[in-house]
Protein backbone atom coordinates (compact mmCIF):
# COMPACT_ATOMS: atom_id res chain seq x y z
CA UNK A 1 0.00 0.00 0.00
CA UNK A 2 1.14 3.22 -0.23
CA UNK A 3 0.62 6.77 1.20
CA UNK A 4 -2.62 7.72 0.24
CA UNK A 5 -4.19 3.86 0.18
CA UNK A 6 -3.00 3.92 4.15
CA UNK A 7 -4.30 6.97 4.88
CA UNK A 8 -7.66 6.09 3.12
CA UNK A 9 -7.94 2.76 4.82
CA UNK A 10 -7.11 4.34 8.60
CA UNK A 11 -9.96 6.54 8.02
CA UNK A 12 -12.39 4.22 6.49
CA UNK A 13 -11.88 1.77 9.24
CA UNK A 14 -12.24 4.51 12.29
CA UNK A 15 -15.07 5.54 10.84
CA UNK A 16 -16.67 2.52 10.41
CA UNK A 17 -15.20 0.76 13.85
CA UNK A 18 -13.80 2.85 15.58
CA UNK A 19 -10.22 2.76 16.93
CA UNK A 20 -10.78 0.51 19.86
CA UNK A 21 -11.86 -2.88 17.06
CA UNK A 22 -9.39 -5.33 18.13
CA UNK A 23 -9.69 -7.19 15.66
CA UNK A 24 -9.50 -4.41 12.84
CA UNK A 25 -6.34 -3.13 14.50
CA UNK A 26 -4.69 -6.24 14.23
CA UNK A 27 -5.20 -6.65 10.39
CA UNK A 28 -4.70 -3.35 9.92
CA UNK A 29 -1.37 -3.48 11.52
CA UNK A 30 -0.56 -7.08 9.80
CA UNK A 31 -0.90 -5.49 6.69
CA UNK A 32 1.11 -2.73 7.37
CA UNK A 33 3.82 -4.38 8.74
CA UNK A 34 4.28 -5.99 5.28
CA UNK A 35 4.57 -2.40 3.62
CA UNK A 36 7.72 0.13 2.92
CA UNK A 37 8.04 1.79 6.39
CA UNK A 38 8.08 5.17 4.78
CA UNK A 39 5.23 4.84 2.90
CA UNK A 40 3.36 3.42 6.66
CA UNK A 41 4.95 6.78 7.92
CA UNK A 42 3.60 9.27 5.82
CA UNK A 43 0.76 7.69 5.18
CA UNK A 44 -0.21 7.97 9.35
CA UNK A 45 0.84 11.07 8.80
CA UNK A 46 -1.52 12.22 6.98
CA UNK A 47 -4.09 10.94 8.65
CA UNK A 48 -3.20 13.78 11.19
CA UNK A 49 -2.21 16.62 8.64
CA UNK A 50 -5.48 15.88 6.90
CA UNK A 51 -7.76 16.33 9.92
CA UNK A 52 -9.88 19.42 10.22
CA UNK A 53 -9.63 21.48 13.45
CA UNK A 54 -13.52 21.49 13.56
CA UNK A 55 -14.38 18.19 13.52
CA UNK A 56 -13.91 15.18 15.84
CA UNK A 57 -10.82 13.66 14.69
CA UNK A 58 -10.46 11.57 17.75
CA UNK A 59 -11.30 7.72 16.54
CA UNK A 60 -8.90 8.47 13.22
CA UNK A 61 -5.86 9.78 15.15
CA UNK A 62 -5.96 7.67 17.88
CA UNK A 63 -6.44 4.74 15.62
CA UNK A 64 -3.34 5.93 13.71
CA UNK A 65 -1.27 6.78 17.22
CA UNK A 66 -2.02 3.18 18.06
CA UNK A 67 -0.37 2.34 14.78
CA UNK A 68 2.44 3.83 14.85
CA UNK A 69 3.32 2.81 18.64
CA UNK A 70 2.57 -0.69 18.10
CA UNK A 71 4.52 -0.85 14.53
CA UNK A 72 7.43 1.97 15.43
CA UNK A 73 7.86 2.06 12.12
CA UNK A 74 12.04 3.15 10.99
CA UNK A 75 11.36 5.94 8.41
CA UNK A 76 13.17 9.42 8.47
CA UNK A 77 10.59 11.60 9.72
CA UNK A 78 11.20 16.00 8.56
CA UNK A 79 10.71 16.89 12.28
CA UNK A 80 9.86 20.54 11.68
CA UNK A 81 7.40 19.28 8.28
CA UNK A 82 5.83 17.11 10.26
CA UNK A 83 4.73 19.42 13.38
CA UNK A 84 4.22 22.49 11.51
CA UNK A 85 1.59 19.91 9.25
CA UNK A 86 0.14 17.79 12.70
CA UNK A 87 -0.36 21.00 14.95
CA UNK A 88 -3.58 22.44 13.33
CA UNK A 89 -6.03 19.94 13.80
CA UNK A 90 -4.09 17.59 16.51
CA UNK A 91 -6.46 16.17 19.23
CA UNK A 92 -4.88 16.51 22.34
CA UNK A 93 -5.64 13.21 24.02
CA UNK A 94 -3.12 11.20 21.11
CA UNK A 95 -0.31 10.64 23.39
CA UNK A 96 1.30 8.26 20.83
CA UNK A 97 2.46 10.64 18.31
CA UNK A 98 4.69 12.92 20.35
CA UNK A 99 6.36 9.99 21.82
CA UNK A 100 6.90 8.20 18.29
CA UNK A 101 8.09 11.34 17.18
CA UNK A 102 10.67 11.44 20.11
CA UNK A 103 11.57 7.87 19.14
CA UNK A 104 12.53 8.46 15.64
CA UNK A 105 13.49 12.12 15.88
CA UNK A 106 14.83 12.22 19.18
CA UNK A 107 13.25 13.83 22.37
CA UNK A 108 15.20 16.57 22.99
CA UNK A 109 14.94 17.72 19.36
CA UNK A 110 11.22 17.28 19.54
CA UNK A 111 11.05 19.08 22.79
CA UNK A 112 13.38 21.98 21.48
CA UNK A 113 10.51 22.15 18.03
CA UNK A 114 7.85 22.30 20.15
CA UNK A 115 9.38 24.88 22.56
CA UNK A 116 9.84 26.66 19.26
CA UNK A 117 6.45 26.46 18.22
CA UNK A 118 4.93 27.06 21.05
CA UNK A 119 6.19 30.56 21.65
CA UNK A 120 7.09 31.48 17.97
CA UNK A 121 3.97 30.99 16.68
CA UNK A 122 0.96 33.32 15.75
CA UNK A 123 -2.04 30.68 15.41
CA UNK A 124 -3.16 29.65 19.51
CA UNK A 125 -4.02 26.49 18.43
CA UNK A 126 -0.74 25.74 17.24
CA UNK A 127 0.61 26.94 20.41
CA UNK A 128 -2.21 25.23 22.22
CA UNK A 129 -1.18 21.88 20.54
CA UNK A 130 2.19 22.20 20.94
CA UNK A 131 2.14 22.79 24.35
CA UNK A 132 -0.14 19.63 24.84
CA UNK A 133 2.94 17.75 23.20
CA UNK A 134 5.38 18.92 25.47
CA UNK A 135 3.41 18.09 28.34
CA UNK A 136 2.89 14.26 27.07
CA UNK A 137 6.48 14.08 26.77
CA UNK A 138 7.46 16.32 29.97
CA UNK A 139 6.01 13.19 32.33
CA UNK A 140 8.16 10.54 30.06
CA UNK A 141 12.40 10.58 30.38
CA UNK A 142 12.67 12.73 27.27
CA UNK A 143 12.85 15.36 29.18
Amino acid sequence: MNRELIHDQIVAVAERFGSGNTQEFKLLAKQLAACDSVEVVDGLLLVFSRSNAGESNYQKQQLAGRLLAKLKPKAPVDLQAALEAVLPAYNPSIEELPFFLADRCGGEAVLQALRRLETGGEDPRHQAAAKTMRWWLKGSNVE
